[in-house]
């Protein structure tokens, strides 16, 4: 079942809504960033202690 869309117009083009999630992305982008930070470098400093902890033994 398809939907006939002919003759309906949006308030908005496809340039308006990039420019707007473009801009949204400015304002939480350094809150994004954050949030990713943590879980990474958590996993960062367990893979160094476990490299650390293997240092002295044979491979």
């Amino acid at each position: 079942m398809s939907v006939d869309f002919t003759g309906v117009k949006l308030p908005f083009s496809a340039s308006d809504l990039l420019t707007s999630g473009t801009g949204l992305l400015g304002v939480v982008g350094g809150l994004v960033l954050l949030g990713l930070a943590f879980p990474i470098v958590a996993k960062l400093i367990s893979i160094i202690r476990t490299a650390v902890s293997n240092r002295g033994k044979a491979a």
